[in-house]
């Protein structure tokens, strides 16, 4: 145990209620369609991860996955993905700020992830 170590917050567990697990799915289940839409398959695969992760209250896996470069990284990660037909990155922008306010929600805690979401803020007004 470290010295300070009593100044950190006790990590909760993920809610992985049916209910927030339903609208995963349904989520993840949507942006796959806009991503096989664009010819984008391969986000569709690490979506699909990430629900099943949930399915099965995996906590670690499922905090590794949303946490990640895949997710949340630079250059080549989901959330960057540029759609040349303006209604499917319009549609994106709208799936992808409900799927990262609903992982919130279900209590995952990243500056990164903020940093992300707070970036998509600027386009809901178009």
């Amino acid at each position: 145990m470290g010295l300070f170590d009593f100044l950190k917050r006790p990590e909760k567990p993920i809610d992985f209620s049916d209910k927030n697990v339903e609208a995963l799915t349904k989520l993840s289940d949507q942006l796959g369609d806009t991503f096989i839409k664009a010819g984008y398959g391969f986000g569709v695969d690490y979506l699909s991860q990430i629900r099943l992760a949930a399915d099965r209250h995996d906590n670690e896996a499922f905090k590794k996955l949303v946490i990640s470069r895949e997710l949340f990284g630079g250059s080549g990660a989901i959330w960057e993905i540029w759609f040349e037909n303006k209604q499917l990155r319009t549609q994106f922008n709208k799936q992808f700020c409900e799927y990262v306010d609903l992982l919130k929600k279900m209590g995952i805690r990243n500056r990164r992830v903020n940093q992300v979401r707070s970036y998509f803020d600027r386009f809901e007004h178009d």
